[in-house]
């Protein structure tokens, strides 16, 4: 009976070994791949929401010009006025900007929120780990029967 014992402890630590951390490393260089790709579109990822309030927060208050702050690059900045707030140039990523108007600028801000979520749907490990109901059937008895054994072999040599 210890012998059979063995051979499925040794199968099992074979199988996570031999698949679950190969899908693990796998399923994480994949996470890690989107998540550069976002940073190299959208450097920081709360200017899309913000651009979003900004937009509707001009809508909301029928603003048609305004003055802001301009940053030249070094974190240096200008006073600028703008006078007409109606069309918006929008960053598109790889140093790319697009005249939108604001209806435009919120329908591509939905379209590229809805694919970068798409995008990262997928690849968080639990998903990605668990994609075949067969490996979670053999992972989940195989981990009950370890412990079982674990926890036998624990009660028995304090007898």
């Amino acid at each position: 009976m210890d012998g059979l014992i063995q051979e499925k402890v040794r199968r099992f630590e074979e199988f996570v070994d031999l698949r679950l951390k190969p899908d693990l490393v796998h399923a994480i260089a994949e996470r890690d791949k989107v998540f550069e790709q976002q940073e190299v579109l959208y450097p920081f990822e709360y200017d899309i929401s913000n651009l979003r309030r900004n937009i509707e927060n001009l809508e909301k208050n029928s603003v048609t010009s305004l003055q802001t702050l301009v940053n030249l690059g070094s974190e240096v900045y200008m006073q600028a006025e703008v006078a007409d707030t109606q069309r918006i140039f929008v960053d598109i990523g790889l140093g790319f900007h697009v005249e939108f108007t604001w209806s435009e600028a919120l329908k591509y801000i939905s379209v590229k929120e809805e694919s970068l979520a798409n995008a990262n749907r997928g690849l968080y490990v639990p998903n990605r780990i668990n994609q075949s109901p067969n490996q979670d059937c053999m992972f989940a008895k195989g981990f009950e029967n370890y412990y079982s054994f674990q926890l036998r072999d624990n009660n028995e040599s304090r007898i």
